[in-house]
C-alpha cells in the first residue's frame, strides 16, 4: 500500500496540515498502520491548540485515516519508539485525546463496520506544553 495508495497521501495530508497550521515539519503514513490506516505528524508547536487542530486536518485530508499522532519535532516520526516515547511522556487521557465514533473508514480496515462502513477514529495530541517545556526535556537512555 506504501508506494501506490500511500505515498499520495503523505503530501495531501501534509499540505492539508500545513494549511491550518504553518510550522508542519513532516508527515508519514507509519508502516504499523499499513501505511493507510495511520499517521505520525511532526510540528514547531505555536500554541496549545495546534496539536487538535492537526488532528482535524489530518483526518479530513485523508477519509481513510483511522488513528493520527502529533508530536513536536525533537521526536523522530520514522521511529515507532519515539512516538510510543512522546504518547507515554506526552499525552493525558482525557486532555489529549480525540475519539471520533462513527465515522466513514476505509474498506481496508478489518474492524469497520460491515453495514455502514463507520468506525472510530482517534487523534492524540502527543506535543508538549508550551507553558511548562522544562518538564519535558528528553532523557538519555545511552550509558
Amino acid at each position: 500500500h506504501k508506494l501506490l495508495q500511500g505515498m499520495p497521501q503523505e503530501p495531501r495530508i501534509f499540505n492539508a496540515v500545513k494549511n491550518t497550521v504553518p510550522t508542519v515539519q513532516n508527515v508519514v503514513l507509519t508502516e504499523g498502520g499499513c501505511c493507510w490506516l495511520h499517521a505520525a505528524v511532526s510540528i514547531k508547536k505555536q500554541t496549545e491548540g495546534d496539536g487538535k487542530n492537526i488532528i482535524m486536518a489530518a483526518l479530513a485530508a485523508h477519509p481513510s485515516l483511522k488513528h493520527v499522532v502529533v508530536v513536536d519535532e525533537d521526536v523522530d516520526i520514522f521511529d515507532p519508539q519515539d512516538i510510543e516515547y512522546a504518547i507515554a511522556t506526552r499525552v493525558k487521557g482525557d486532555d489529549d485525546i480525540i475519539i471520533v465514533p462513527k465515522a466513514r473508514g476505509s474498506s481496508l480496515d478489518p474492524k469497520a463496520s460491515e453495514i455502514d462502513g463507520t468506525t472510530t477514529k482517534v487523534g492524540v495530541d502527543a506535543t508538549k506544553s508550551i507553558l511548562e517545556p522544562e518538564k519535558f526535556e528528553r532523557v538519555s537512555f545511552s550509558e
